[in-house]
């Protein structure tokens, strides 16, 4: 099992793990039609711990997602080259951050216990921003915030999640910081991640 209580990360061991991963892919298919891409952007403060940025999405009728916390990104475009190209069109439309190429990806992601959501394959990349951006996020976006990585790492930070709707219930798992709880997807993302990193972020029960 990953260690949680290793010595502290910085942006240079994240890049090089991240570098190294082989990401396992998903192929689009019948039953998950639709392709998406994320972007997951860490930052380093001179003298400080990385940290990475995340999104509140704005609350909006009928939109699955609406409320939750997320990574910058969304659906593909035909327009867009590929995927990669996805994750950083929608940052730049979301949070007005024009991004360089990702240093890495993730493993692809499909599924989701929401009847209300769309068949999705999302791909996850990972990106530096080598100065932390000036965010100018649009109506999709209620606000953003960077969560530094040893929080998301420390066992105060875990909590569990419950969510009661019509059409399912159920409690997941989470993390917190500030008013900010992050579960679903997102904290999926975030667990592969650091299971690449060498870290488990959810204590033992």
């Amino acid at each position: 099992m990953a260690d949680r209580t290793l010595e502290p990360l910085d942006l240079a061991q994240i890049r090089a793990r991240i570098e190294a991963h082989r990401p396992a892919l998903l192929p689009p298919s019948d039953d998950r039609p639709m392709l998406a891409a994320v972007a997951l952007v860490f930052h380093q403060p001179r003298g400080g711990a990385p940290e990475l940025l995340f999104i509140e999405r704005a609350r909006k009728e009928g939109d699955p997602w609406s409320g939750q916390m997320a990574f910058p990104g969304g659906r593909r475009d035909p327009a867009d080259p590929d995927i990669a190209a996805t994750a950083a069109r929608e940052t730049l439309e979301e949070v007005g951050v024009e991004l360089e190429s990702p240093f890495g990806r993730l493993d692809d992601f499909a599924g989701s216990r929401n009847p209300r959501v769309p068949a999705l394959v999302v791909s996850p990349f990972v990106y530096e921003a080598r100065e932390r951006p000036r965010l100018l996020p649009n109506a999709e976006v209620q606000s953003t915030v960077w969560i530094p990585v040893p929080w998301i790492l420390h066992p105060d930070s875990s909590h569990d999640y419950h969510l009661e709707r019509a059409e399912f219930t159920g409690t997941f798992p989470a993390i917190r910081y500030d008013r900010y709880t992050v579960w679903g997807l997102t904290y999926r993302i975030l667990s592969n991640l650091f299971s690449v990193l060498g870290r488990d972020f959810r204590p033992a029960e």
